[in-house]
């Protein structure tokens, strides 16, 4: 009876071990795929956070969003920059940064706006002034709005005084230093008198042919150049 008893029990025992370890098999491959399930989900995390703080790195320190809000910023103060300072950048280094002239560019205050215009948006072959060829700038690089502030300022400078002076402003870039001898206009003007300069001045040449040095003159209306100005340039011719 006891063995019988004992048999019982050990029989029990090893069906209660083979439970414990079919339980304990079941378990372990569902914790491993548990386990890779939760290893791959924060790799991906892990992976997913990086692009992202990547992204807000390029966007917010030095990477590609950064570069392309400061291209944006240039652009808007290239387009914000007033006449002056486009002046002052692009024009001044060859016409002075008064506009008095230099040896690679004319002096250029109280220009003709017409002719000065087309000057800026074709561009000069340079053949006035040695190895000083001008670029056209177009609105792209000088706007329109920037252009007139420009013309604006140049006819802001205060008008010169005596025969001499007016002649350089008005008359020497296209009749030359010496008005005997004359310029590129290759028209010697020394000896006109107060009526010719008047009727010429007042007239003009070449109506809009702007690109003609030797066939283009600018007409001055009587508030630009008044008569007493002509009169002044005719005496000085007198006393060269």
């Amino acid at each position: 009876m006891q063995r019988a008893v004992e048999q019982h029990w050990r029989v029990r025992l090893a069906i209660l071990c083979l439970a414990l370890t079919l339980s304990a098999c079941g378990s372990d491959p569902s914790d491993l795929d548990g386990g890779d399930t939760d290893a791959t989900d924060g790799a991906d995390t892990g992976d997913t956070d990086d692009a992202s703080g990547d992204d807000g790195s390029d966007g917010d320190g030095d990477g590609d969003g950064s570069g392309a809000g400061d291209d944006s910023e240039g652009d808007d103060d290239d387009d914000t920059q007033t006449g002056m300072e486009v002046y002052l950048s692009l024009c001044a280094p060859c016409h002075g940064a008064e506009a008095e002239g230099t040896e690679l560019g004319y002096e250029l205050r109280h220009p003709d706006r017409g002719h000065a215009t087309w000057v800026i948006r074709n561009g000069r072959p340079g053949l006035e002034f040695e190895n000083s060829a001008m670029a056209a700038f177009g609105p792209e690089t000088v706007s329109d709005a920037q252009l007139e502030e420009i013309l604006d300022w140049l006819d802001a400078f205060p008008q010169p005084t005596g025969g001499e002076g007016l002649y350089r402003d008005y008359c020497r870039n296209c009749h030359g230093e010496d008005p005997w001898q004359g310029g590129v206009t290759a028209e010697d003007i020394g000896e006109k008198d107060f009526e010719d300069l008047l009727e010429r001045a007042r007239e003009g040449a070449g109506g809009t042919n702007y690109g003609s040095r030797g066939e283009y003159m600018t007409g001055f209306d009587a508030d630009v150049l008044p008569d007493e100005a002509l009169m002044e340039i005719a005496d000085w011719f007198g006393t060269l």
